[in-house]
């Protein structure tokens, strides 16, 4: 019995030395694969001024067509996975001197080419156009090993996807590169953790504080950005089925000069991106700096911003609703302008110091009921904002997300007010004068108010059709006196105009869209939206082109999309 049972275990011990090796040969075989769309695109509009500096109170119009193709490689091995997404997006036809708009950033001169905003070039005759590849996302995605909690890893150039909220760009959507981490605690709970690198100092923030004309490496002082950061603390939570709660706590962290989609200019405060000083004598960077326009580090010229909320989405049936709320806190050292508004009328000190705290909200309702083959829903938002005469260099209440790639509210069908069918081609999609909502939430610094409403019918399992309409104001009433600057927002009067006007209404939107699926795979959608324009806006206009009054914007669209 003794030698059986010996006999048995050395077999058992030869089939698993044999099976180790086997086993080794016989890993997941490498598999590649491809998806992604191609749209094609025509859309006419009328006042929505992406081409004349947004200048909304001279006509414009414009007819255009294009093709944009996203494609993702995919190639996986077991449960591990890399991806490497890009897309092209030109405009038919040569719209410029040049089929690119890639130009050398070196001291070779580069030459300025018109495009849409948001595409890449355009295809002229035989189409022969180089260099305008556009790469996405760039990452591995793996199973963490040796750990009790199921967890993934995604590290590179990536999508945020569900890094923050369920609704699509309320706080952060879009892409970005570093590292995300999921784990599956329980079948009903996730955490997820992110960290989002904004900008990198590769040789040191100190460098960039003296008046020196290049780094120990080589690299121009006025090129060396701040050690800029977020991190995205998250959870996803479903104490019963139909109910998913989504909480929320981030932190982004910013030196001098950051990211245009993180902090825009809003109210005349300055450049969109970076607080700039000047060099001379009792200023608060003085010798630290480089001269005018040149980070001022070693100043404390810093940014901490704090965002926390809550997701949720609830389903009863036909009944759905979708409420999100988030509050901003932190604060924020800002060097007032040298010379401008801030000094004629405002009463800041040029080139000083200011410290402004961070207090802002935002709201964000939806709630929807199906009736067959009819859908109604309806929306509400909220967002805090600063009053016309307030310098924001002591408190700043405008909401800012940290990136939403244009596409706060692209889910709810608005084709002026966010990315509709054309989703580059809205009302002030550019950005010309004041922050575009799509991007920034609120109008200028002023919040925001909405109430939409829209009906969407089945007509068949392939053809729907809907409609719906939004109310627009500002939070605090906006300086319809006021002067809007390129990438800084709305200039107001600090002190009272004869006569003083303001105005919360920004305007009424009317929108439309019919999808039909062709074939699957194949869609064929054709939208349409009008705004009728308040006064609140009028402060965007240019007073030399003829009388404040913002024109209404229009837009029709047809787009056919191949999905695979």
């Amino acid at each position: 019995m003794k030698r059986t049972s010996l006999a048995v275990l050395m077999i058992a011990l030869a089939l698993v030395a044999l099976a180790a090796p086997l086993a080794y040969a016989q890993a997941p075989a490498p598999k590649v694969t491809i998806n992604g769309f191609i749209d094609s695109v025509t859309a006419y509009s009328q006042n929505n001024a992406n081409y004349n500096g947004g200048v909304f109170n001279r006509g414009d119009s414009q007819w255009y067509a294009r093709s944009r193709g996203r494609f993702d490689i995919i190639g996986e091995v077991g449960k591990a996975k890399a991806v490497f997404g890009f897309e092209i997006d030109a405009v038919y036809g040569q719209t410029g001197s040049n089929d690119s708009t890639i130009v050398n950033a070196g001291a070779a001169s580069a030459t300025a080419v018109q495009a849409q905003p948001g595409t890449s070039g355009s295809f002229d005759l035989n189409t022969d156009t180089r260099a305008i590849f556009e790469v996405k996302w760039l990452y591995v995605e793996f199973p963490l090993p040796l750990i009790p909690v199921p967890t993934t890893v995604r590290i590179g150039a990536q999508p945020f996807g569900a890094a923050a909220t369920y609704k699509v760009a309320t706080y952060a959507n879009g892409d970005f590169a570093g590292v995300n981490l999921v784990s599956q605690i329980t079948p009903n709970v996730k955490l997820l953790g992110t960290y989002v690198q904004v900008e990198e100092a590769l040789v040191g923030t100190d460098t960039a504080s003296f008046p020196v004309t290049t780094t120990p490496t080589g690299v121009s002082s006025t090129q060396v950005r701040g050690d800029d950061f977020a991190y995205i603390l998250s959870a996803e939570i479903t104490p019963f089925k139909g109910l998913d709660i989504k909480p929320l706590f981030s932190m982004f962290y910013a030196q001098g000069t950051t990211s245009s989609s993180a902090r825009a200019g809003r109210g005349g405060i300055g450049t969109g991106t970076g607080f700039f000083a000047s060099a001379g004598s009792g200023s608060d960077c003085g010798a630290q700096a480089g001269g005018p326009g040149t980070n001022c580090f070693r100043g404390g010229i810093n940014e901490y911003r704090y965002t926390a909320g809550i997701d949720a989405r609830l389903r009863m049936g036909p009944f759905s609703l979708d409420p999100t709320v988030l509050y901003q806190f932190g604060n924020r050292a800002v060097i007032a302008p040298s010379s401008g508004v801030f000094v004629t009328q405002a009463g800041a000190v040029p080139d000083r110091r200011y410290y402004a705290n961070i207090d802002a909200w935002l709201f964000d309702v939806r709630a929807g009921f199906q009736l067959g083959p009819l859908l109604l829903e309806a929306l509400g938002v909220y967002s805090t904002g600063n009053s016309a005469r307030n310098t924001t260099l002591g408190t700043v209440r405008y909401f800012q997300p940290l990136d939403t790639d244009t596409s706060y509210q692209a889910d709810w069908g608005s084709q002026i007010t966010a990315l509709g069918l054309d989703y580059v081609n809205t009302w002030n999609s550019a950005a010309g004068r004041i922050p575009y909502t799509g991007n920034q939430i609120g109008w200028d610094k002023y919040g925001r108010i909405q109430v939409g409403a829209k009906a969407t019918y089945a007509i068949t399992p392939t053809l729907n059709i809907m409609g719906g309409a939004n109310v627009h104001w500002s939070a605090e009433p906006m300086d319809r006196n006021g002067v809007a600057t390129a990438s800084a927002g709305i200039t107001p009067q600090f002190v009272d105009p004869t006569p003083r006007d303001s105005s919360r209404y920004v305007g009424t939107e009317l929108f439309s869209v019919i999808n039909w699926q062709l074939s699957p795979g194949l869609v064929w959608s054709n939208s349409a939206g009008y705004m009728f324009m308040g006064g609140a806006l009028d402060g965007v206009t240019d007073p030399t082109a003829g009388g404040r009054n913002t024109n209404d914007p229009w837009i029709v669209t047809s787009r056919v999309r191949f999905s695979f």
